[in-house]
């Protein structure tokens, strides 16, 4: 068997085959099945080829062709069959996709038009997507097989074709078709179809299309692309722009096997729960600072790259120069090379705002304003005000000094954001990127977030975080801007509309933090390896979610499912319960299961 490169191949595969079967045909890094976002995630594997066979749709938003564009884009070649892969083949072979199979000759050719042709009901992944409805190519490629060997006749074989497709695609099965055709009818083609479907005549389309493009690039000698051949020129839209940012500061969707080092660590930072969203939203920042600063030209000087390896809140340290210290991060040389640069970029963007905002060499306001509203939006203000205030210290000045003296890692998080917050959001205002201007709106939004659901309860919020009734409604309009650059909403008034580096920066805030010795020593780790853990009983995830907040030093939530999708588990409680699970080596009990995901796929 040839080997199509020794860079990775990616395949995203479900239902339409078993992960198991698949490897035995061709090695590859295979991924669950394709959402919105993966293309662009994957792409900072550095693949040669991505192979999509299966797809989410429906329960979340289905790949975009423009993520594949880009793809092509970059010189990787990507493939389709199957399902989701077939769909998006026909669309985009005129652009460079390659599609493999019949299932995907017929979308190309029109015989098929209805996405519905491929889409199946399927459990989770823990039980490696096993489809629980009949796709319509098979019950079509089945019925067809039975008309040629002469088991039921052309008539029949329409009536069991209407029958199927006139059911939804999560009820639809080739048995329940044949039932609506024949009833409990005994004649001869009833009987001759139901038997012929017991021996074997049952034909799965989708597995055979899956397998034949696995084959397909087993034996390719190379890819039929290379890295270097650019077939188009993808225009980069805000709203491509916007979903680059969101999925380059997340982690992938699933703890996958194949997945290298650095892309587990980033999942299992997803249990430090409080910290990780402190992480997220730097990783959004430093993100964002980035692309600032090459929008603007902002001259990165060797005096910049240098103090990459200070120990202060944007350097490495000087530890950071020893192998040992990469190694540690998964940082091979020009993986290190590469994050230095991004760190001196974005000390220099710091560094030249600071320059412009002084006035004949007085010392500008810095960024404590910023790291104090940061604590009061995340509901941190309190926790760190001391009882006392002492004399001649303001209340703002004693929380930022009881914070630095007892905060630890989690103030270093807020201070680096802080000092990103304040460049980004003095460009965003320079440039009209405001609050809406309904002050009530912004106020009411502000409110509802925190449960501040009547007057006398915000005024006590308001007292709670020494604030008067103007300078909370300045901190309401600071978080409505600071959501608008975390979501990366206006990247064409920031002028970031070039760049779309395949960078994950949730790593690189991660190892700035000094986090990533710890959680990859978390998960070399024994853990639980009982597939079983997946369906711990639910009364035992509830007391190891609560131990669990507990040691986080943060309440159980209420809305478990809304508490584990805030985190990125994109399965909500379940995939949560699994993770538990496996950090606390839990043994699954008989008495129930967690709630279950059941996702649409084709």
């Amino acid at each position: 068997m040839k080997a199509v490169s020794d860079e990775p191949v990616i395949v995203f595969l479900g239902p339409s085959l078993p992960v198991a079967e698949a490897r035995r045909v061709l090695p590859a890094r295979y991924l669950s099945p394709v959402r919105c976002g993966d293309v662009l995630r994957v792409r900072r594997l550095k693949p040669r080829v991505i192979a999509i066979i299966d797809g989410l749709f429906e329960t979340t938003a289905a790949v975009w062709h423009k993520e594949i564009l880009l793809a092509l884009e970059d010189g990787i070649a990507v493939f389709g069959a199957a399902s989701m892969g077939a769909l998006r083949a026909a669309e985009l072979a005129p652009f460079g996709m390659v599609g493999v199979g019949a299932i995907f000759e017929a979308y190309r050719d029109g015989v098929y038009t209805d996405d519905d042709e491929v889409a199946v009901l399927h459990g989770p992944s823990a039980e490696g997507f096993r489809a629980r409805s009949d796709a319509m190519v098979n019950v079509r490629a089945t019925v067809a097989r039975a008309v040629a060997a002469g088991v039921i006749g052309a008539e029949s074989a329409r009536e069991v074709i209407q029958c199927a497709k006139e059911t939804f695609y999560q009820e639809r099965s080739l048995a329940k078709a044949m039932d609506r055709a024949w009833g409990t009818s005994r004649t001869g083609e009833a009987v001759r179809f139901r038997r012929f479907i017991e021996q074997g005549g049952y034909v799965d389309q989708k597995r055979l299309d899956a397998l034949a493009l696995l084959r397909h690039l087993a034996d390719v000698d190379g890819a039929p692309r290379t890295r270097e051949s650019r077939v188009i020129e993808v225009n980069r839209s805000c709203f491509i722009m916007k979903l680059q940012h969101q999925v380059m500061c997340r982690p992938f969707t699933a703890a996958e096997p194949d997945l290298p080092d650095e892309e587990k660590v980033a999942l299992e930072a997803r249990l430090l729960g409080p910290t990780y969203r402190l992480l997220r939203r730097l990783a959004l920042l430093m993100s964002m600072a980035e692309a600032l600063a090459r929008a603007r030209g902002v001259d990165v000087a060797p005096r910049h790259v240098a103090r990459s390896f200070d120990a202060d809140d944007f350097g490495l340290g000087p530890a950071a120069r020893a192998s040992r210290w990469t190694r540690a991060r998964d940082l091979d040389d020009a993986g290190l090379k590469r994050y230095v640069r991004r760190l001196a970029a974005i000390r220099a963007l710091l560094e030249a705002s600071g320059e412009a905002r002084g006035r004949h060499g007085r010392p500008t306001p810095g960024y404590e304003p910023y790291l104090l509203a940061l604590m009061r939006i995340d509901g941190r203000y309190e926790h760190w005000r001391p009882a006392t205030v002492p004399a001649g210290v303001s209340p703002g000045g004693a929380v930022l000094r009881n914070a630095a003296r007892r905060g630890g890692e989690e103030f270093r998080l807020y201070r680096r954001s802080a000092k990103l917050w304040r460049v980004m959001d003095e460009a965003g205002r320079t440039l009209g990127v405001e609050a809406p201007d309904d002050r009530q709106v912004v106020s009411d939004e502000f409110r509802r977030a925190r449960g501040l659901h009547t007057e006398r309860a915000t005024l006590d919020w308001i007292r709670r975080n020494d604030l008067d009734v103007d300078s909370y409604a300045e901190l309401a309009a600071a978080e409505a801007r600071l959501s608008i650059l975390c979501e990366a909403s206006r990247t064409y008034t920031l002028g970031l509309i070039e760049t779309i580096e395949p960078v994950c920066w949730l790593h690189d805030a991660i190892r700035l933090s000094g986090l990533y010795p710890r959680l990859k020593r978390r998960l070399a780790a024994p853990a639980s390896s009982d597939g079983r853990a997946r369906r711990a009983a639910a009364p035992h995830f509830e007391q190891a979610l609560r131990e669990h907040c507990a040691r986080l030093g943060e309440p159980a939530p209420a809305n478990v499912e809304e508490y584990a999708r805030a985190l990125d588990f994109a399965e909500g409680g379940a995939e949560l319960a699994a993770a538990l699970a496996r950090r606390s080596h839990g043994r699954p009990s008989r008495s129930g299961r967690p709630p279950q995901s059941r996702q649409r796929l084709r």
